[in-house]
């Protein structure tokens, strides 16, 4: 498994920044390098359990291929300070996006975590490793919470 990392200080309330981020409906908005379609699964509050469907065309990630709507589920919720989601059914062998938020003199630091692992074996592994693909997935994070922010210290 290979896991990417990136942080972000937002100058917004730790309340209004993760309720953003931890809303999948907001991925539209923050997700640079994706075309997003999203389709929610569960009603009610966001929190544990919470599933939706997405499909992206990440061009950088997968050299512009469509990706077929996947299933996500939150396998970890504590508001205001973390949340996982999963990838429970799709393409790669596994991937999981965990947000951190910590209150800051200025707003939020937000530390953006994707662990996963293509779905080829051990072959996957290697590729996986390799430092276009981790590459491209380092540039999504940073350009996700990018997005984020100036869209948050926009609304404030």
């Amino acid at each position: 498994m290979v896991r990417v990392e990136s942080s972000i200080e937002i100058k917004a309330p730790i309340e209004k920044v993760f309720a953003f981020l931890a809303d999948p409906r907001n991925y539209e908005k923050i997700f640079a390098d994706s075309k997003v379609k999203m389709e929610m699964l569960s009603e009610g509050p966001i929190g544990l359990g919470t599933k939706y469907r997405i499909s992206a065309e990440r061009r950088r990630i997968l050299g512009g291929q469509q990706v077929d709507f996947h299933l996500h589920e939150y396998v970890e919720f504590e508001e205001n300070h973390t949340f996982t989601d999963r990838e429970t059914e799709g393409r790669l062998k596994k991937e999981e996006m965990t947000f951190i938020f910590d209150k800051t003199d200025n707003g939020t630091k937000v530390i953006a975590i994707i662990d996963y692992e293509l779905p080829y074996s051990g072959f996957g592994i290697i590729i996986g490793k390799l430092m276009r693909v981790k590459m491209a997935f380092i540039h999504f994070l940073r350009s996700s919470l990018e997005r984020a922010k100036e869209t948050l210290e926009t609304q404030a």
